[in-house]
């Protein structure tokens, strides 16, 4: 008897519920998707308390079953925005001090723990008499050697590619 006042009780509670989120969706194009996950649900709430079915919020967490492919390349794009972030705050650092930048490459390494380093950057600047303050301007923008950064001007790259 409990489990039928249970099933009861949430069928009603749910249907409110979805009578309410149904008046709220934003156009008709969608009323008859939600209308079969609003079913679904209402058929697992209603069959839980018969199958002795457990409903929690752990058992929609999907975080854990992610492939190791995934992650990969989920951390990939990661470390390429965060690269792309980087140059491109390089870029206006070096404009402000009166270099022009043509191409910025800044190579980082994003480790377990969550930090990241910056291990090089490559930049192709369009004077080649910049070269040193460029070096110099970049060193001090990213924290790191400038040993670390390799400086080109664009004549000197179109001679050797």
């Amino acid at each position: 008897m409990d489990m039928l006042c249970a099933s009861a009780a949430s069928a009603c509670v749910l249907g409110i519920i979805f009578s309410v989120l149904k008046n709220m969706t934003p156009s008709e194009k969608f009323s008859g998707q939600i209308n079969m996950i609003f079913s679904l649900i209402l058929i697992l709430v209603i069959a839980a308390p018969f199958a002795d079915i457990q409903l929690d919020g752990d058992m929609f967490d999907f975080t854990e079953n992610i492939p190791d492919d995934y992650s990969e390349i989920y951390d990939r794009q990661t470390d390429r925005l965060i690269s792309a972030n980087i140059s491109e705050s390089l870029g206006n650092e070096l404009v402000s001090r009166g270099i022009k930048p043509i191409k910025i490459s800044v190579d980082i390494n994003n480790s377990a723990d969550g930090s990241i380093s910056i291990t090089g950057a490559e930049i192709i600047i369009e004077d080649s008499s910049q070269i040193k303050a460029a070096e110099k301007a970049a060193s001090q923008a990213l924290g790191i050697d400038s040993s670390f950064v390799n400086v080109k001007a664009e004549d000197t790259v179109n001679e050797y590619s």
